[in-house]
């Protein structure tokens, strides 16, 4: 079905775009991290303007333990010497897990510990909440943190992945810590209607 929403009349001339691109763990042949590819990435994509994400990507962070995400927070703060990166907040659960927002408060210390600004990711726990309860799970977060970025995820990508009502994307953007979303659907029009 075609769009009833025309991204032109979005359009704001002379906004000033926040950019951010998630980093890639590169290994080597060996397969050993490969440190120094990693560092130069975050440093060429921080000094082309965008903001350096780590710790992001759907199907990679769940490979990593909590020692390893801080070696990668570590070395992130060290590259960049003070300018600014976002990190995921990935919390390993099961189908039938409750919310954990201490599993939550154990992820996002460490990147605000280190300067970074926590992105929160779904877990099963938090997308079998209502609405109103993710609303308020975001909230609690935020009473721990002084700013985050909500994050939807469709099941496409990972079986915790949850796409919200536009409700809920209000609620969030209410919640002051909150700064923003990031939002993956692969489908168009949710993302305008997010825009709007």
């Amino acid at each position: 079905m075609p769009s009833t929403i025309d991204p032109l009349t979005m359009i704001v001339p002379r906004r000033k775009i926040t950019g951010i691109s998630a980093i890639l763990l590169p290994f080597t042949p060996a397969g050993d991290v490969d440190w120094p590819s990693f560092d130069a990435h975050v440093l060429r994509t921080s000094d082309a303007g965008l903001t350096p994400a780590v710790n992001m990507d759907t199907g990679y962070v769940n490979l990593l333990d909590d020692a390893f995400r801080v070696a990668v927070l570590k070395r992130t703060k060290t590259v960049l010497s003070g300018r600014p990166f976002v990190a995921g907040t990935f919390v390993l659960d099961t189908p039938d897990s409750a919310f954990n927002c201490d599993a939550y408060f154990q992820q996002l210390d460490p990147i605000q510990q280190l300067g970074g600004t926590p992105v929160i990711f779904p877990s099963f726990g938090l997308t079998s909440l209502s609405d109103d309860q993710v609303i308020e799970a975001h909230a609690q977060i935020g009473q721990r943190c002084d700013r985050f970025i909500a994050f939807e995820l469709g099941r496409m990508f990972a079986p915790f992945g949850r796409i919200y009502s536009l409700e809920t994307f209000r609620g969030w953007l209410g919640i002051p810590q909150c700064i923003g979303a990031k939002h993956s659907s692969l489908e168009r029009d949710l993302e305008w209607q997010r825009l709007r």
